[in-house]
C-alpha cells in the first residue's frame, strides 16, 4: 500500500506523526512524507523519503509578518484564530498546488495529516485515497473552527465542496491522553485513539550534545530541562530569567537554546547546569525529573510519555490553552509573562520537584498512555 503523509513544515508537527510513519514502515507499505522545507529536511535527515512542497515555514512566517493583522485591536479569543487563519490558512493553497499534481500522479492508497495541514485532506480527496486526520495532543476543544476556517475555499478551488462537511467524519487519530483532554479538536467525532511517543532520536548514531565524562560530573541527583521549543527559542530574556531562578535549586539543569542555534548565548554557567543547542527528547527525558518549557503541546505530550511534571513559560501560539489543560489536570505549573521573575521560577521549581501530587498525577498519565492502542495495531485498522 502507498501511505503518504503530509505535515506542516516544524519539528513538532513532525514528530508526532513518527510513530505511525514507522509502523507504515515497519509494514512494508510505501511511504513518503510531504512537507515544506524544514519538514522536509528533517525527514529526510532521518531516512525518510519526502516531496519538499512549499511553502517552507519560513515563506509562511514573512508572507504573514509582510502584512500582519493588528491583534492589539481584537478581543483576546480572536487572536490565536486570526494567526492561525493568516499562517495555517493561507499557506494551505500554495502547499496544495504543489502536492496535488505529485499525490494525483503517485496515486496513494491512505493519505495522513494533521488539522495544520489541509493541503494532504485535498491530495486525499482527489484521489480517491482513504484518509485520516492526525491530532497534535491537547489542542483546544473548538480548534477545527480555527484550522479550518479558510477550509471551504480551499474545496471550493479544487472543486470537493463535499470535502468541507465530511473531513470531521474521517477518522481522527487522537493522541491527547485523556487525563490531559477529553475533547481535544471536538468536531471530529470518528476519533481512533493512538498511543503517543515521546520522539526518536534522528539515527542510530545521533546521541545527546554532552559526553559521558559532562553528565556524569553533574552535581545533583535531579535533573531539569530547560527547552523554550523550536520557534520560540530567541527568548533569550526567557532564558536568563528561568536560569536565574534555577540556578539557585540543588538540581542539575540540561538547556536547549534551539536547533542551530548559539548556546554560548547564555553566557558562562555553573558546574550544574550544561547548554546545547538541540537533544532529542527520547534520549534526553529519561536523564529528567521534570521540565521547564515553553509548552508546546508535542513537548507536553512527551514529558507525559515519561510521567514527568511540568513548569510552563507560555511565550505564544496555542502555549496559554495547552498550559491552562496542563494545569487542571494536575501535571504542570505554569508561569504566565508577567508573573515571570527568577523568584517565581524558583519557588516554582522547588514545588515541581517536591510536591508529590505533580509527580503522581504525571504518572497516571503516564500509565494512560501505555494502555493506548500502539501505533501498529491503529495502521492495522485504517489499511485493512
Amino acid at each position: 500500500m502507498r501511505i503518504l503523509f503530509s505535515t506542516w513544515p516544524a519539528h513538532g508537527h513532525l514528530l508526532p506523526l513518527l510513530p505511525l510513519l514507522r509502523a507504515a514502515q515497519r509494514a512494508g507499505h510505501d511511504v513518503v512524507l510531504a512537507s515544506g522545507a524544514e519538514g522536509a529536511a528533517e525527514a529526510s535527515r532521518r531516512g525518510i523519503a519526502v516531496w519538499d512542497v512549499g511553502p517552507s515555514r519560513a515563506e509562511a512566517d514573512a508572507a504573514f509578518r509582510a502584512d500582519p493583522p493588528d491583534l492589539g485591536a481584537l478581543p483576546p479569543d480572536q487572536r490565536m484564530p486570526t494567526v492561525i487563519r493568516g499562517m495555517f490558512g493561507a499557506a494551505a493553497p500554495q502547499r496544495a498546488a504543489a502536492l496535488v499534481p505529485l499525490a494525483e500522479q503517485w496515486r496513494p492508497d491512505l493519505v495522513i495529516h494533521p488539522i495544520t495541514e489541509l493541503a494532504g485532506a485535498i491530495a486525499a480527496e482527489r484521489t480517491g485515497a482513504r484518509h485520516a486526520v492526525h491530532g497534535l495532543g491537547p489542542l483546544p476543544a473548538e480548534a477545527w473552527e480555527w484550522f479550518g476556517a479558510r477550509f471551504g475555499a480551499l474545496c471550493a478551488d479544487w472543486d470537493v465542496p463535499g470535502l468541507e462537511k465530511a473531513i470531521v467524519e474521517r477518522p481522527y487519530l487522537d493522541n491527547n491522553p485523556p487525563l490531559l483532554q477529553s475533547d481535544a479538536v471536538a468536531a471530529f467525532r470518528n476519533r481512533l485513539p493512538l498511543r503517543p511517543e515521546a520522539g526518536e532520536p534522528a539515527g542510530p548514531d545521533e546521541t545527546l550534545p554532552w559526553t559521558a565524562e559532562q553528565l556524569d560530573a553533574l552535581p545533583y541527583d535531579r535533573t531539569l530541562h530547560l527547552t523554550l521549543g523550536t520557534l520560540f527559542h530567541g527568548a533569550t530574556g526567557v532564558f536568563e530569567t528561568a536560569l536565574a531562578g534555577l540556578r539557585r535549586l540543588p538540581v542539575n539543569v540540561l538547556v536547549t537554546v534551539g536547533p542551530g542555534t548559539d548556546p554560548g548565548r547564555l553566557g558562562p554557567q555553573p558546574p550544574q547546569v550544561l547548554v546545547a543547542d538541540f537533544a532529542p527528547h527520547a534520549l534526553l527525558l529519561p536523564r529528567c525529573a521534570g521540565l521547564v518549557t515553553q509548552g508546546g503541546a508535542g513537548t507536553i505530550v512527551a514529558a507525559l510519555c515519561h510521567g514527568l511534571p511540568h513548569l510552563i513559560l507560555p511565550q505564544g501560539a496555542d502555549q496559554f490553552v495547552n498550559g491552562a489543560a496542563a494545569e487542571r489536570a494536575g501535571v504542570a505549573l505554569v508561569l504566565p509573562p508577567p508573573e515571570l521573575t527568577a523568584d517565581a521560577v524558583e519557588e516554582a521549581a522547588r514545588r515541581l520537584l517536591d510536591d508529590p501530587a505533580l509527580t503522581a498525577a504525571a504518572h497516571e498519565a503516564r500509565d494512560e498512555i501505555a494502555a493506548l492502542p500502539a501505533p501498529d495495531a491503529v495502521l492495522e485498522m485504517l489499511t485493512r
